[in-house]
């Protein structure tokens, strides 16, 4: 064997071993970032047992989604980084629809969660309000289809099933 050849061998080990690492980096984010979020019914339930800590439970939250956004930032573009190095056409149908969903996800929880959760903060020195039960009910129904969009990606992105083509 020449050295040329132990060469190669030894890049293509090496640019092998970091794609893993990306994407071991990149399940791990998915199981902070989604992990975060299925939390918050948690928090809002141990809330609804204290008196007073709905305030508290939703800064929480919000909290917990400036942790989270740094994951799924991350989950985008180490997955745009694996499907370019591995060669996986764009228009693969997993890939698309994953990529779609992750959009339809980003702005369910940028823009309408967000607004949601800000509402509830707003109202939550009064908990039992029409209002703020609203509101409760809204967010919590956004936050729950933003999970089950997340779980279908998931599912997408671990079984790559061929859908269409």
């Amino acid at each position: 064997m020449t050295t040329y050849n132990v060469s190669i061998r030894l890049i293509n080990f090496v640019e092998f071993q970091m794609y893993l690492l990306l994407k071991w980096l990149h399940v791990l984010s998915a199981i902070f970032a989604v992990g975060a979020n299925a939390t918050y019914v948690v928090w809002l339930r141990l809330a609804d047992q204290e008196k007073g800590a709905k305030p508290f439970a939703l800064k929480g939250i919000m909290r917990l989604e400036n942790v989270a956004l740094p994951f799924y930032l991350f989950l985008l573009l180490s997955g745009l980084v694996m499907i370019f190095v591995s060669g996986i056409p764009w228009t693969t149908p997993w890939v698309l629809s994953s990529l779609i969903l992750y959009f339809a996800m980003a702005f369910l929880g940028g823009k309408v969660f967000g607004s949601a959760l800000r509402k509830q903060i707003e109202l939550a020195d009064k908990p039992q309000s029409a209002a703020y039960l609203a509101a409760e009910k809204y967010g919590i129904r956004v936050g729950l289809l933003i999970l089950l969009i997340a779980v279908v990606i998931e599912y997408l992105m671990t079984t790559k099933p061929p859908l269409w083509g």
